[in-house]
């Protein structure tokens, strides 16, 4: 089941986040067990581990509105900075039960959201909005949509949840 959530974040403590994120250095990462390459190349990471105190802010927006306890969150979690130049089909299994992916900082487009296949093919697409949020099982495969705008970049977060609980 997909959740969606809009205005993930209050409005101040919102800006407050994006001016934050613009600050940060990202890691160039790529797609696990493939070699380093332009094609295995999704993005650069911003890792949580290096600021457990904005982990926490997101992990208790996350609890607050999806109405769950996250008991423990994978490593990898963190803000991404990505073109969407290409689709990048893969699931987070080896990751988390569930994903929690906030859309941060990007223009508002269809062509810049987030896509799941079902059959290897295209089922569902959210539009990317600044500060909404998707919870998604992460067997499930998805990808960014591909854009055709050149050097279309967006930033978002994905916390990828190794456990947790519905509150309701």
């Amino acid at each position: 089941m997909i959740k969606i959530v809009n205005d993930f974040f209050d409005k101040e403590q919102f800006k407050k986040i994006q001016n934050h994120i613009l600050k940060l250095s990202f890691t160039p990462c790529f797609f696990k067990d493939k070699p380093p390459s332009k094609e295995n190349y999704f993005g650069a990471r911003y890792s949580f581990r290096q600021d457990l105190d904005l982990l926490n802010v997101f992990v208790k927006q996350a609890e607050d509105k999806f109405k769950i306890k996250i008991n423990n969150t994978d490593i990898d979690s963190g803000i991404d900075l990505r073109n969407v130049d290409r689709f990048n089909p893969h699931d987070d299994a080896d990751h988390a039960v569930t994903n929690i992916l906030i859309m941060l900082k990007g223009p508002k487009a269809v062509t810049n959201g987030t896509v799941f296949y079902t059959d290897n093919e295209l089922d569902m697409h959210i539009g990317f909005k600044e500060n909404r949020s998707i919870m998604f099982p992460s067997n499930w495969i998805h990808s960014n949509h591909a854009s055709n705008v050149p050097n279309l970049r967006r930033y978002t977060s994905t916390l990828f949840v190794k456990d947790y609980e519905d509150l309701v």
